[in-house]
């Protein structure tokens, strides 16, 4: 395995747990305040907690996925990883003004991430993810079954 695989399943690894946490930190979150009523610190340590988990998934998304896409083409991979961002960097809008749309975007943004990330794990190893198909028709899979053949 090369530098630059062993790097980018480094980072799709690393994009996929930290997409997760923020995941299950949206949907505990509303139960965890019912339960325990929050304080000021507690929204300042949120912001704080947002901000690095967006630096880091959007991070992993840059560096795991956009190489890949460059050799592999599969437009469907970068598409998730687009909305995926687009969701995270919109959540930030909303931080201030509207708390569920906030939530409601960090949600959809992470499960796009997160979908991104498997997506290309499963094209790095020459397994595409298609529900008819057991293998891929894009252009890299079929150089190599014709090179196997030979």
């Amino acid at each position: 395995m090369n530098e630059t695989s062993l790097t980018t399943k480094i980072w799709d690894k690393v994009g996929i747990c930290a997409s997760t946490l923020c995941l299950i930190h949206c949907l505990a979150t509303p139960v965890l305040l019912i339960i325990f009523p929050a304080s000021s610190l507690a929204k300042i340590q949120e912001s704080l907690f947002h901000a690095v988990f967006a630096v880091i998934v959007i991070g992993s998304i840059l560096l795991a996925v956009y190489p890949n896409c460059k050799k592999h083409g599969h437009k469907d991979i970068l598409t998730f990883s687009i909305l995926g961002v687009f969701c995270i960097l919109a959540s930030f809008i909303f931080h201030d003004h509207e708390a569920s749309l906030e939530t409601v975007f960090t949600i959809i943004g992470s499960m796009f991430l997160i979908i991104a990330h498997f997506k290309n794990m499963k094209v790095r190893h020459g397994k595409c993810i298609n529900s008819k198909v057991s293998t891929c028709s894009h252009k890299h899979v079929e150089k190599k079954k014709i090179k196997a053949i030979l």
